[in-house]
């Protein structure tokens, strides 16, 4: 969708227009506030990619015409693995608990296991040890795996499948890491409506393609492919896919960069054909690499037997 402004899209007849302000809010709050935490980066400001900017400020740009309350409240990511999606998760959950205007806020992550949704956890509390501005401002609290941010009487915490009580909360963001690996839909449905007190909650979820075609990462993906291909579908619901398509040649060094949006930075173009032709000759590592680097859903999680 174009973006226009609000006399724009009020002459359209439309309910949503891009508010320059809100989008570069987020992006100046990850740029000013936010400090990556491993590798080469650590210590450094987060400084969004192309794509990831991109989807910042569409996420976070479009509200409503009424009221200049956010557009999205549901959002389906994906990418290959090693794209930076952890990161990015987490520097939103940030955002949502410091920097979205909410008191009280109420901020979860969500994980299949306790290890997984931990996660992001440690990736937002290694950032705000980084940061500054974060480290004065909020309480990191391990053994509750909890961020509080007293000032507001807010709160980022973990969720997970084995571990939850639905009753009581009062979300303003959820997001779930790896919507792939929930081993049921019983997790999603508790929380997806705990939201809804809320003026302008969010559920975010980020995840790499999966198998089981009757999961709730799948409904979510062919949900998400219905608003990509017209937003008129739901325009509440944001959709970003970086994904190889299934009629693509997949040992094509061409279509690799189409599942990894950060092909160059923190993808290696060597190491992704070294990994492609191992999995050519075998057996069972042929759909991990389309799952996990290409982004393709596939029928199975291992294939034993390799077609000719």
């Amino acid at each position: 969708m174009e973006r226009l402004s609000k006399n724009e899209a009020t002459e359209q007849g439309l309910d949503y227009y891009f508010n320059e302000s809100r989008a570069a809010h987020i992006v100046e709050f990850f740029e000013g506030w936010l400090r990556h935490s491993k590798g080469r980066f650590a210590g450094k400001p987060f400084r969004p990619l192309s794509w990831q900017r991109k989807l910042l400020e569409e996420l976070f740009g479009w509200v409503r015409v009424d009221n200049d309350l956010r557009r999205y409240r549901m959002a389906y990511i994906s990418t290959a693995t090693k794209s930076g999606k952890s990161t990015l998760l987490a520097g939103i959950g940030l955002y949502l608990l410091v920097a979205d205007g909410e008191i009280g806020a109420e901020i979860y992550g969500a994980g299949s296991d306790r290890e997984q949704a931990s996660l992001v956890f440690r990736e937002a509390a290694s950032m705000v040890r980084a940061s500054p501005h974060l480290s004065r401002s909020l309480e990191i609290i391990d053994s509750r795996k909890t961020i509080a941010f007293r000032a507001a009487s807010s709160f980022y915490r973990c969720l997970s499948a084995d571990a939850f009580r639905a009753e009581g909360l009062n979300i303003h963001g959820l997001l779930f890491d790896e919507l792939h690996a929930q081993r049921s839909r019983q997790l999603f449905d508790s929380l997806r409506y705990g939201g809804a007190a809320r003026e302008q909650p969010l559920l975010c979820s980020i995840t790499t393609a999966g198998y089981d075609r009757n999961s709730i990462c799948w409904e979510q993906y062919s949900y998400a492919k219905a608003v990509a291909a017209d937003w008129r579908y739901d325009p509440t619901f944001f959709s970003c896919i970086y994904e190889a398509d299934d009629q693509d040649d997949w040992i094509d060094e061409e279509t690799w960069p189409k599942a990894n949006p950060s092909w160059g930075v923190t993808i290696d173009p060597k190491d992704f054909a070294i990994d492609c032709r191992e999995a050519q000759l075998s057996n069972t590592k042929e759909n991990s690499f389309k799952r996990y680097r290409l982004n393709m859903w596939t029928e199975a999680d291992t294939r034993w037997i390799k077609n000719e």
